[in-house]
């Protein structure tokens, strides 16, 4: 794949040399073709009313607090050296410096910690003994989160790694990215910044996108209102980006990009959003997607690191579910189960 001009690799940056990491999941079978390491990326754009993973929301380390696996013998409050820890699960965040003393002493692992600094030679050396296994289904290594955009210095550098070793590198995104090396991903997309001859948009971040092989792209909420309501932001470059790429693949200068939607109930799969999505996409020449089901196991993780809860949804039924399906097969689109599409 032909590597798109653009932005250097800051390589004096500490964002590149070592980047939060707040986990690396092993022999994964649904984020990508074949057996998959997961690297999951700490920081996010978004904040999805129904999000799995909001441990993965701030790009800073978090002490998280699992209050069912507590035995309550208060040795993090004898273990912290700030005094911070009042009571198993309360602590004062304005002397607490985050130092993790009271989790490496946890016994129970009541205690825990979100987000690592890691650095690409640490991740490519806990990834090296499972080589054999992605060349040998035809997987390799996706980078999730969080949302690894974020980072594109790193992502890139930990790419090239991987891509010289010749492991298949994919990632999961929300799409909620600048396009031209733009900071600000909250506001309206960039039209008018420079373009290589063949109109290719430049920046860091397509830089990174040009090594990856396959993009999982998510969409969500087709209304703009709607996405800033449950996803805090609106959506204008998250389809700014998916046209981008469409425009890439169809020309053979980009990655292959696979579309997921999660189906949440009352929201992502009322009639006006899947209609709205059908359109947009197949004027995108997109045909196949993948429809993820809602459950709420990022419920409890909000109470481990003192988020609100999120709002009560309802649960997912085997009928709501086959629903959507029907209606994009009845528009001419391939649905897929995650895992299940074609190589």
């Amino acid at each position: 794949m032909r590597l798109l001009k653009g932005h250097p690799v800051d390589s004096d940056s500490f964002e590149t040399k070592k980047t939060l990491i707040f986990s690396i999941q092993h022999f994964c079978l649904h984020d990508g073709p074949g057996i998959r390491s997961i690297v999951f990326f700490k920081g996010c754009p978004l904040r999805c009313a129904w999000c799995q993973n909001p441990e993965s929301w701030n790009k800073k380390p978090e002490l998280a607090f699992k209050a069912h696996l507590c035995i309550g013998c208060e040795t993090c409050l004898d273990a912290c050296p700030q005094n911070a820890i009042l009571s198993p699960g309360n602590r004062n965040t304005d002397l607490c410096r985050l130092c993790f003393t009271c989790v490496d002493k946890c016994p129970s692992s009541a205690l825990t910690r979100f987000g690592v600094y890691r650095s690409v030679d640490d991740i490519v050396e806990e990834l090296k003994s499972e080589y054999a296994f992605y060349k040998n289904s035809g997987g390799g290594v996706t980078f999730s989160g969080g949302e690894p955009t974020l980072f594109p210095d790193f992502a890139t550098r930990l790419a090239l790694a991987l891509k010289k070793d010749g492991i298949h590198v994919a990632i999961e995104t929300c799409g909620m990215f600048q396009s031209h090396g733009m900071e600000d991903v909250t506001g309206p997309p960039d039209t008018t910044g420079p373009t290589d001859p063949t109109g290719a948009p430049q920046g860091k971040v397509w830089d990174f996108l040009s090594l990856i092989d396959l993009v999982i792209f998510d969409v969500k909420l087709f209304d703009n209102e709607a996405h800033k309501q449950y996803c805090g932001t609106g959506n204008a470059p998250i389809k700014y980006n998916l046209k981008y790429l469409s425009k890439l693949k169809q020309s053979g200068q980009g990655p292959d990009v696979r579309l997921r939607m999660p189906v949440v109930p009352g929201i992502t799969d009322t009639a006006d959003n899947l209609s709205g999505w059908a359109g947009f996409l197949a004027e995108n020449n997109f045909s196949a997607i993948t429809l993820v089901p809602y459950h709420n196991m990022g419920e409890s993780k909000r109470s481990w690191i003192g988020l609100a809860p999120g709002p009560d949804l309802p649960s997912l039924t085997d009928k709501a579910m086959d629903a959507v399906r029907e209606f994009f097969i009845a528009g001419n689109f391939s649905c897929f189960d995650p895992g299940e599409e074609p190589p």
